[in-house]
């Protein structure tokens, strides 16, 4: 209950139940969430040590390197769209609210939508070990990386349109320009 009261706190300060159900099936979709961020590094090891007998020398030491790297950048983005960007988003679109309007937001709606861009979010942070990896196997060079900065703009934003859920476009952006940045 504390991870779900700071969701609503930092968001929507109290979320509406419609069906006998809700509280309970959304603490149990919290806990099943925390409880695979918590054994992620368990299951990894497991995969790990099933896939090391069929990899080269050169393999299995980039192997624990990347994994590490990604797991941090994963857990760095969906810490900033718990943190910032859907607090953010939330508040830009209350904005849009007139007096005659009462906001009433679904608990589920509210998780769902914190899932939602923290996963986004844990994706877009894995670009520049994408980029790094692409460019250590030689498929890219930072030449053309540099050269092709303009598509990479329309590809960020084409990308954040896609994973972002619903028509929010304050999240599109807020999405969109760190990861023109980790470009």
């Amino acid at each position: 209950p504390v991870v779900m009261e700071d969701i609503l706190r930092r968001t929507v300060g109290r979320a509406v139940v419609l069906s006998p159900l809700e509280a309970f099936n959304e603490r149990l979709k919290l806990a099943l969430v925390l409880g695979l961020f918590l054994a992620l590094p368990i299951v990894l090891w497991q995969i790990w040590s099933f896939v090391v007998p069929g990899l080269l020398k050169r393999e299995r030491s980039w192997i624990p390197g990347m994994v590490l790297g990604s797991l941090i950048l994963f857990a760095l983005g969906a810490w900033a769209a718990y943190g910032y960007v859907v607090p953010l988003v939330i508040k830009v679109m209350s904005g849009f609210l007139t007096p005659s309007m009462v906001q009433q937001i679904q608990l589920s709606a509210v998780l769902g939508f914190v899932y939602n861009m923290a996963l986004a979010c844990g994706l877009v942070f894995q670009l520049p070990l994408v980029t790094m990896t692409l460019t250590a196997i030689g498929l890219v060079t930072p030449r053309m990386l540099l050269q092709q900065w303009r598509y990479a703009i329309v590809g960020a934003f084409v990308v954040t349109a896609i994973i972002t859920p619903g028509d929010v476009v304050t999240a599109q952006i807020v999405m969109g320009v760190p990861m023109m940045l980790l470009y």
